[in-house]
């Protein structure tokens, strides 16, 4: 039997968030990269270019996770993810200044409304 439009999508067998190694490839890894540039008090330019190739990177996973399981919650993290790729990379890039806390202040925006696109799969229990 095949998925159904009713069915959750967190019961979903392709859905890669139901499978620890690709967890941990598509969202832990990035995640540890971008934080181990804190860690190592990188330029902040370079910190920048960092994020956006993780931001890339998560927003990569969630699009072809939402391709294959039409989880709810990849839908709207995807493009999340890929705002955030494009804040961090203009902070790369030079191109914009949004002040002293720039990228920690992008970075915390990006994973809080990431966090919040799980809030419609709980309320509607399932994917679109």
């Amino acid at each position: 039997m095949g998925d159904t439009i009713d069915t959750p999508a967190t019961d979903s067998p392709r859905d890669w968030a139901r499978q620890p190694l690709a967890m941990l490839l598509w969202w832990g890894l990035p995640l540890a990269i971008g934080v181990f540039t804190a860690i190592l008090h990188l330029p902040l330019r370079i910190a920048a270019a960092v994020w956006a190739a993780s931001f890339v990177w998560m927003a990569s996973g969630c699009l072809v996770n939402a391709w294959r399981c039409h989880r709810l919650h990849c839908y709207i993290s995807g493009p999340v993810f890929l705002l955030g790729a494009v804040v961090t990379g203009l902070l790369a890039s030079g191109l914009t200044d949004f002040g002293p806390h720039a990228l920690q202040n992008a970075v915390s925006a990006t994973f809080l409304l990431a966090l919040l696109s799980f809030v419609p799969e709980l309320v509607w229990k399932r994917h679109p």
